[in-house]
């Protein structure tokens, strides 16, 4: 843990960092094309690292620091930055239980918080950029109707695994993964929280896991359910 120079864009920030390996360099991130192309599906903030590649992904404040102060600076600043609640540690902790289970993640560089009140944006989470790696939502849509099958069911091999290892995702859809040209599926957001005990609340939440509008049409969403259902009775 380590305090580290941070460029975004221009502007220049510290954190509170924690590296896989101890880079003496400062990093320098840039946001271009290919991070505003993540930025339309998703919330939080991207950059790229101009030196290796890695993907940056920063998020911002809930609240604004100039129009709900209190809200900023309890829920914001003291809970999530003081007490070490920030959304990068938690995707860390999720990320280990992703793995854990068999599925495939990109690795981690560095993650960490800026405890700046004038910097909003307070958690950086840096992974390694996965090559030739397109979103899941630009592999569906490129697929040939004969090979969407195929696709279905490699996804639902790995929400089998994180079930049987006791998670079910929080917010599925396809800008969560990406996929390479193999059509192996490499896990970005790995947001996870406990499955219910019980077959049958289990599986409800199996079931409300797939129902996002994001993650297929209606008729894939079904053909999903469908095999998701065979494999969960099959224990």
């Amino acid at each position: 843990m380590r305090w580290v120079k941070v460029d975004l864009d221009g502007t220049p920030r510290r954190y509170l960092l924690f590296q896989r390996h101890h880079a003496a360099r400062p990093y320098r991130l840039v946001k271009d094309a290919r991070a505003r192309r993540l930025e339309s599906v998703a919330s939080s903030e991207f950059f790229f690292d101009l030196d290796t590649g890695a993907l940056a992904k920063l998020k911002g404040d809930k609240h604004a620091r100039s129009g709900r102060f209190f809200r900023w600076l309890f829920r914001d600043y003291l809970d999530k930055r003081l007490f070490f609640q920030f959304e990068a540690r938690k995707e860390i902790r999720s990320k280990r239980i992703v793995q854990a289970a068999g599925l495939t993640t990109p690795e981690c560089v560095a993650w960490g918080v800026s405890l700046n009140p004038r910097n909003p944006l307070g958690s950086l989470l840096l992974m390694d950029h996965v090559e030739d790696a397109v979103t899941g939502a630009h592999y569906f849509s490129r697929l040939a109707e004969a090979d969407r099958p195929a696709f279905l069911s490699r996804l639902c091999d790995d929400l089998m695994r994180l079930a049987r290892a006791g998670y079910v995702h929080r917010d599925l859809h396809m800008n969560n993964f990406l996929c390479r040209p193999s059509g192996a599926l490499i896990w970005v957001d790995t947001h996870v929280r406990p499955l219910p005990r019980g077959r049958r609340a289990g599986w409800r939440a199996m079931v409300r896991s797939i129902s996002h509008r994001g993650l297929l049409d209606e008729g894939y969403r079904e053909q999903l359910h469908g095999e998701l259902k065979r494999r969960w009775r099959e224990g």
